[in-house]
């Protein structure tokens, strides 16, 4: 497997579904995997990859997010012939950081929902993506096991931190991983941001459409916002509640900007340019 690519000089593209030698089968950690489409008008198989964190709640990446023309779209879980398919009607972005909500219409039906991790991971973890790109098409998960290497440059929307992941055994990401969870201790512990180039001095890596590297959101610093939003949509379904949101849903922070704006890495790193944009809206148009 290819090394980590130094500190110093880093692209980036949108993380992208597996390509890996194992599949996750029906491992209590791959049951609230799900793939997500995010407005109406995405092809079937979807476009990013989500985690059910509550009956009526899946936790993505806001840049898959940030793409849609409106809130809309669905997530299909399960695998094989058990898939099922739930209408989404609402998306709720964080207050900072690559991470995003979108709530169904209706609760999905799954044995387990995830839990969200408090503490920032460290050492092993494990990665599940959907993408029809990937070995197992829309029927069947890959999963990979991947080790955190520390910090990464790569801290989208005005995150604190960010985390760059070396995938294991030759496994890559693709277009349709994004917003895919990463695995610490059997919780939700961040999410795919985006895929990090090997060589990023060669110019032929741009057009490549996988990734052994990602750089990932870590879920700690929204864990606070995350139960907040879940707990106020419950709290107003039950009529326990007379405002949307509650004191937790606290609004994105004067002057951030969206990925499709230009959002800044830091010195002597770039942005997510028009080839990695590219990236993600390729499968939108396929």
């Amino acid at each position: 497997m290819t090394g980590v690519i130094a500190a110093g000089a880093l692209s980036a593209a949108p993380a992208a579904a597996l390509q890996s030698t194992t599949f996750a089968d029906e491992t209590e950690e791959a049951k609230p995997v799900v793939s997500v489409r995010v407005d109406d008008s995405d092809p079937d198989d979807g476009v990013c990859t989500g985690t059910a964190i509550d009956p009526h709640w899946v936790i993505t990446a806001r840049h898959c997010v940030d793409a849609a023309a409106k809130p809309g779209g669905s997530v299909r879980i399960g695998q094989g012939d058990q898939q099922r398919v739930y209408k989404v009607d609402r998306h709720e972005t964080a207050p900072r950081g690559d991470i995003a909500l979108l709530h169904t219409e209706q609760e999905m039906e799954l044995e387990k929902f995830a839990e969200v991790a408090d503490e920032v991971p460290t050492g092993d973890v494990n990665i599940y993506g959907w993408s029809s790109d990937g070995s197992g098409g829309s029927t069947k998960l890959p999963s990979a096991q991947a080790e955190i290497r520390g910090e990464s440059p790569l801290a989208l929307y005005e995150a604190p931190t960010a985390l760059e992941v070396a995938l294991k055994d030759g496994a890559r990401i693709q277009p349709g991983d994004s917003g895919g969870a990463i695995f610490a201790d059997g919780k939700v512990a961040a999410i795919m941001s985006a895929g990090l180039f090997e060589e990023p001095d060669n110019p032929t890596e741009e057009k490549m459409t996988s990734n052994a590297a990602v750089a990932v959101a870590p879920v700690a610093d929204q864990v606070n916002w995350i139960r907040g939003i879940i707990g106020a949509n419950d709290a107003m379904e039950t009529g326990e509640a007379s405002e949307p949101g509650g004191a937790a849903a606290e609004a994105p922070s004067e002057g951030s900007e969206g990925i499709w704006g230009t959002v800044g890495i830091g010195a002597g790193f770039a942005a997510l340019g028009a080839a990695g944009v590219w990236l993600l809206l390729r499968r939108r148009a396929a």
